[in-house]
């Protein structure tokens, strides 16, 4: 009888005490997610070009894999591995500080009041146009560093705190700077439409016009954004005027996402699943009626615990609720100046189970698998298995569920992007 080859593997993480596995993936629309994990204790996972072929006990390594002669061997000897972290919604590049507003809140000050006194959005807009390129990319480098050592592996970075082309444009280089300063894989998302700028209130529809007939053509010309987004609030963006920018974006090659049901029910979540987005997001007021709107519909609802937290909002998303109606549910940091400087993965991880009630299984895959949806790289990343790219964020310890209760001190000891080792503590 002839023995079955050997699956070839150049980089080998062995004698894993855990390794995450997702028996029932979500694989695409209209599928209900699983929410079961797997620890395979005693593990080992190989993977060869940056794409992961074999996956299981470490005592079948010799016996299943065939380890080339330059191949790296890891020893994962009491470590947890899980996918690396998908942080799906962020506006990790900005400038200045508002840590004033974040008191002023503590201190029961409304929006509106913060507003008077010069906060909110549009001044991160003034430090954003009198902060040099070259200095914004330095501190925005140095807060992706600090979101590596969380475990996640690919980040979403929107621009939306220039509010005119020039400084739009501007974001968008720092994050390209970013994409090939990192071994991350970094989705940029043009935000131009995020705020109405102090100067354009007079007129919005100009403003939207503008942003329809100039920003986005120039944005997409450049190749400079993946994704088209819009805040969708009657403090921003009606649905109308939402609607004109993603349909100009999706005319123009950027997918659609949208913020939408964070402060009022206009119908974001309605025009999400009319113009077929990659997600929507916050969705803190969202009730049954858009539950059932997002069903079967591909939309992936993410939901942001550590900005209604940061907030003190009175309740958070609906997130059991999405789980119980089969919605693939992701979680993602929101991080940003103003509303929540919670900053990686870890801490969202205990959010999403203190606030939202998520359990343990559910909070990773919502992190992981979902999140990856939401930017459209499900079917990539997001899980350990064959045919998915070797992300792998390594932590102490025997169990991943010790990564949300111990969230305050949780970092990774090794992290691997595509093959490569990004953090090395071995």
């Amino acid at each position: 009888m002839i023995a079955p080859a050997k699956i070839s593997a150049d980089f080998i993480v062995h004698n894993l005490a855990s390794v995450v596995v997702f028996p029932e993936p979500y694989r695409g629309q209209g599928t209900v997610p699983g929410w079961r994990t797997e620890e395979l204790k005693n593990a080992s996972i190989a993977s060869r070009e940056g794409v992961i072929v074999w996956v299981g006990p470490a005592a079948r390594l010799s016996e299943e894999v065939h380890v080339e002669a330059n191949a790296r061997f890891c020893n994962g000897c009491g470590l947890t591995a899980v996918p690396g972290f998908v942080d799906s919604h962020t506006h990790l590049v900005y400038a200045g500080d508002r840590s004033d507003e974040f008191e002023m809140r503590v201190q029961g000050r409304s929006y509106l009041d913060i507003l008077a006194a010069g906060g909110g959005i549009l001044r991160t807009t003034e430090a954003i146009r009198n902060l040099p390129e070259d200095l914004i990319f330095v501190e925005a480098l140095e807060r992706l560093e600090q979101v590596m050592q969380t475990g996640v592996t690919t980040i979403e970075i929107k621009s939306g705190y220039g509010l005119d082309l020039e400084n739009e444009l501007k974001m968008l280089r720092v994050i390209d700077r970013l994409r090939d300063e990192s071994l991350m894989r970094i989705v940029p998302t043009f935000m131009g439409a995020h705020a109405i700028p102090a100067d354009r209130r007079a007129d919005p529809e100009a403003f939207v016009d503008e942003i329809c007939r100039v920003w986005i053509p120039e944005v997409a010309r450049l190749e400079l954004a993946m994704f088209n987004d819009v805040f969708t609030e009657s403090k921003a963006f009606s649905v109308a005027q939402s609607r004109r920018i993603l349909e100009t974006g999706l005319e123009h090659g950027l997918r659609a996402k949208i913020h939408a049901d964070e402060v009022n029910v206009l119908g974001g979540v309605d025009l999400a699943v009319e113009l077929g987005a990659v997600s929507a997001d916050h969705l803190l007021m969202t009730g049954a009626e858009g539950i059932e709107k997002l069903k079967g519909s591909g939309v992936i609802p993410t939901v942001l615990p550590g900005t209604s937290t940061y907030l003190m909002e009175s309740h958070h998303a609906p997130a059991r609720k999405m789980i119980e109606a089969g919605l693939p549910l992701a979680i993602a940091s929101d991080h940003n100046p103003g509303s929540c400087q919670f900053l990686g993965a870890t801490i969202i991880q205990a959010l999403a189970m203190l606030q939202l009630r998520l359990s343990a299984s559910e909070a990773l895959i919502a992190g992981t698998l979902h999140a990856a949806h939401a930017l459209g790289f499900g079917e990539q990343i997001g899980a350990i298995e064959p045919g998915r790219r070797m992300d792998l964020a390594l932590f102490p310890g025997d169990s991943f569920r010790q990564i949300g209760y111990q969230a305050g001190s949780s970092r990774v000891e090794a992290l691997i992007v595509g093959g490569v080792v990004a953090i090395d503590r071995f």
